[in-house]
């Protein structure tokens, strides 16, 4: 375990090969949903970023973190559009608990939809890099499981979650950010293990991967908001 939070290759490699995929699939589910409700907290870099972006504190009058950002950032009209989809109705004690329930559902099935097009994005392009090398082809369980192993950085989030409270709104900025930049880490390791690229390559695919996951989170999020009455 020590190995595997020291991004230890010898130890991840030991675990995507020789343990069976009834675990990874529950870890999977778990992981998801913790990522799922840290993004319906707004305590994620994602969130962050989203907020910050759509300027929610000023245009919409609700206590959000943002980041202050020295030069102004002019989104595309349908960007401005979908940044009204993100926001949830006010969490007071006479909200209906069905409200609550169905954002972070629909927030689930958005977070769902990325992470496919996250792992989708992954093994396409490794693919069409494999057309340059030679290595033995990667099945959808191998696939899997590495994506389970790599997400478990989402774990370090926790903290946040526990025991956030009203403080300073850039108080856990520097939290989100180093979970972000482990997460990025741990993918690299992982993906590196299972494909067996050059640095170069996986970076530049995790990089991309990343950008696709986002996007498609960022969009589905209003679009599904649009759908649910």
């Amino acid at each position: 375990m020590i190995d595997l939070v020291l991004m230890s290759r010898e130890a991840q490699r030991h675990i995507l090969y020789n343990t069976k995929f009834k675990a990874f699939w529950k870890l999977f589910i778990i992981l998801m949903m913790l990522e799922t409700y840290a993004v319906w907290r707004s305590d994620c870099l994602f969130s962050i970023a989203v907020n910050t972006l759509c300027d929610v504190r000023n245009n919409y009058a609700i206590n959000a973190t943002t980041i202050h950002i020295p030069i102004s950032i002019s989104l595309p009209e349908t960007w401005r559009h979908n940044c009204k989809g993100w926001l949830q109705d006010s969490r007071t004690d006479d909200t209906d608990l069905f409200i609550w329930e169905k954002d972070f559902y629909v927030q689930f099935i958005s977070t769902f939809s990325g992470i496919i097009i996250f792992i989708s994005t992954v093994h396409i392009l490794m693919k069409l890099i494999q057309l340059f090398a030679t290595k033995c082809e990667v099945s959808c369980e191998l696939l899997l499981k590495a994506f389970s192993l790599g997400n478990m950085s989402v774990v370090f989030l926790l903290p946040a979650l526990v025991w956030s409270s009203a403080g300073p709104a850039h108080a856990g900025l520097v939290h989100f950010a180093l979970v972000f930049l482990y997460t990025l880490v741990v993918f690299y390791n992982v993906f590196t293990v299972v494909y067996e690229r050059a640095a170069a390559a996986t970076v530049s695919v995790m990089v991309v991967s990343h950008c696709a996951k986002y996007l498609t989170t960022f969009f589905s999020t209003p679009f599904l908001r649009g759908l649910v009455p």
